[in-house]
């Protein structure tokens, strides 16, 4: 019979102790895992001696706990004896041989000590299964115990009932302590100038379990910081182990509770593209636009709609990404196949549209993406009839820096026939030998992986995986792809709209990092919007509560969002990447995963 028994950490090593009852003998073992999750060895004995050399043979233990002090490593646990359960402690050089130490008499309950720590020559101990309190040691044998509780159970909140300490980590001015209260884990962050003072504790928890696990048993054996990520240990039912990854509370950022709108800083000038009234072909609107930072310029692709309620396409440019430098006076893209003009008509200037009468349709919202020497444009269809399909163009760098606006290649429909498909956005490299295309079907954002960006023979785009909308936080209705992801040290940074249930009326942009390797893996995703329609130019125009993002670039260090307001102009938004990166990661959402072992092999 296998029971688990805790956890440990030793520098950047993950360990897992368990006993071992086979033939009526008891032993207890330790396997390692150096990212927390595998672990791949067949695990070592584990010895526990009194001071008389006696081995220990009985491990009817929990609450265990381990803290590094200098070169040795202290444990702490609760033993099962024959009158009542004890508070004990070992000492350990190597995490393999532990000598018994003297038991606690003020200290009686689950406790766990503060690693490489001292506030006025005495060590620290956090300790308590009901409330939260600490002690005080000169010599890590004796305890002093403060009687006031640090924290206590709260009422109608996640946490209330009982709570459990968990374990301690010493980080730079702060000291983190997690707690479990029933399936739940916490986090409460100490000042370590003055270890009883509470400067941070989770109002939402690190960890609840989902539905499927509602009624299953769990306990958690502890923690540890792996690869800057807090894993939490639990036993779920009597022979499965798994480890939740979540990111690293701070007083600063907290956890999942950042307001990321207020990272963006709306430009002074916003909008700063907007209709033009004397020209006919963009004189009602002219928003939604594509960006590339390209030649030392941004450059935009936006839609406008004119006096024939025609969509169009229309150029500008920027060399400080915010105030526009050059603007086209006509239309560089326009509705030339029958899939994408009013009346299904095939046309090659501008005029014939409007001596045709225009009418409702075009080509709309479109995207931006640089792949090797050419520009791939993909945007709506709409022929005013049928649903809205997926359209794709591609033109030379250099034809389009040099505004040879007649090279655009022939545009091909690249979803399918029947279904409104829209927000397609092509990544800027291949990614496993393929590239990718996001695309959206309502609700979410579909994943498709190609051989190349050809479309031929009617090839159409068909949904490999997809990433749905969140059903409890702000992106719960449906999501849509807005602008091309961003490649970064840290993943793909996919910008993109949505509409939630709690608020359906408006559309807000978010962000998510993806996986580098694979880009359906979400690794973490802005728990609130990063741009919300509050400003009256984004609230004034066709559609009120609208921000639609077309197109993001990094310049000098900036991410510069470009967006739509009210489906009327385009206004930009912008942050620190590196600020905003490290921000996301900051509040990513916790994982479950299985952890793998040979204990049962």
């Amino acid at each position: 019979m296998i029971k688990f028994i805790g956890t440990a950490q030793k520098d950047k090593e993950a360990l897992l102790y368990y006993s071992h009852t086979k033939a009526g003998q008891n032993f207890f073992k330790v396997v390692t895992s150096t990212d927390g999750f595998s672990f791949a060895d067949k695990g070592k004995y584990v010895i526990v001696t009194d001071e008389k050399q006696k081995e220990e043979k009985s491990f009817d233990w929990k609450s265990f706990r381990i803290a590094k002090q200098g070169d040795q490593y202290i444990l702490t646990y609760i033993a099962n004896t024959k009158s009542s359960p004890v508070l004990m402690s070992a000492v350990s050089t190597d995490l393999i041989r532990f000598k018994k130490i003297n038991s606690s008499s003020e200290v009686t309950q689950t406790a766990t000590i503060v690693p490489d720590f001292k506030h006025k020559d005495h060590y620290v101990m956090y300790h308590g299964e009901n409330t939260v309190g600490i002690a005080y040691s000169p010599d890590l044998s004796s305890w002093k115990a403060d009687t006031k509780p640090l924290i206590e159970p709260r009422k109608n909140h996640w946490d209330e009932g009982t709570i459990e300490v968990g374990n301690a980590y010493n980080r730079e001015a702060d000291i983190l302590v997690t707690y479990f209260a029933r399936d739940k884990a916490g986090a409460v962050i100490f000042d370590s100038m003055n270890p009883d003072k509470v400067v941070w504790r989770s109002e939402e928890p690190l960890w609840e379990p989902p539905k499927e696990l509602a009624s299953e048993k769990i306990t958690f054996l502890g923690s540890a910081i792996v690869n800057e990520e807090l894993i939490l240990y639990a036993a779920i039912g009597q022979n499965s182990l798994f480890a939740v990854s979540c990111a690293i509370p701070t007083r600063q950022t907290g956890l999942r509770t950042k307001n990321f709108s207020s990272l963006f800083k709306k430009h002074d000038n916003n909008p700063i593209i907007a209709p033009r009234p004397d020209h006919p072909w963009e004189s009602r609107a002219a928003f939604n636009s594509a960006a590339v930072y390209e030649d030392g310029k941004v450059h935009f692709v936006y839609r406008a709609l004119g006096d024939k309620d025609l969509s169009v396409l229309g150029y500008a440019a920027s060399s400080d990404g915010l105030n526009i430098d050059e603007r086209s006076d006509e239309p560089i893209y326009i509705p030339r196949e029958p899939f994408e003009t009013p009346g299904q008509q095939v046309f090659k200037t501008f005029a014939d549209h409007f001596m045709s009468g225009g009418g409702y349709g075009g080509v709309e919202d479109p995207r931006l993406t640089k792949v090797d020497d050419k520009f791939y444009m993909t945007y709506v269809a709409f022929d005013g009839a049928n649903p809205p399909r997926v359209a794709l163009t591609s033109i030379k760098v250099n034809d389009f820096l040099n505004r040879r606006w007649d090279k655009w290649e022939k545009p091909k429909l690249i979803s399918a026939p029947g279904m409104v498909n829209k927000n397609a956005v092509i990544f800027p490299e291949k990614i496993n030998g393929k590239y990718v295309v996001f695309h959206r079907i309502y609700p979410n954002v579909l994943i498709d992986y190609v051989d190349d960006l050809e479309f031929e023979n009617d090839t159409y785009l068909k949904g490999h995986h997809f990433i749905p909308p969140r059903k409890t936080h702000w992106d719960s209705k449906k999501i849509g792809a807005g602008a091309p992801p961003i490649k970064t040290q840290d993943g793909w940074l996919f910008v993109y709209q949505s509409v939630g249930y709690q608020d359906p009326s408006r559309y807000k942009i978010g962000a998510m990092l993806l996986d580098l390797d694979n880009p359906s893996k979400v690794i973490c995703r802005t728990n609130s919007p990063i741009v919300e329609p509050v400003e009256d130019y984004e609230n004034a125009g066709f559609k009120a509560g609208v921000v639609y993002p077309c197109g993001a670039v990094v310049m000098n260090g900036n991410l510069n969002v470009y967006y739509g307001g009210a489906d009327t102009v385009v206004c930009a938004a912008s942050t620190d990447l590196n600020n905003f990166l490290k921000e996301m990661k900051m509040h990513k959402e916790p994982k479950l995963r299985k952890v793998s072992t040979p204990i049962f092999n």
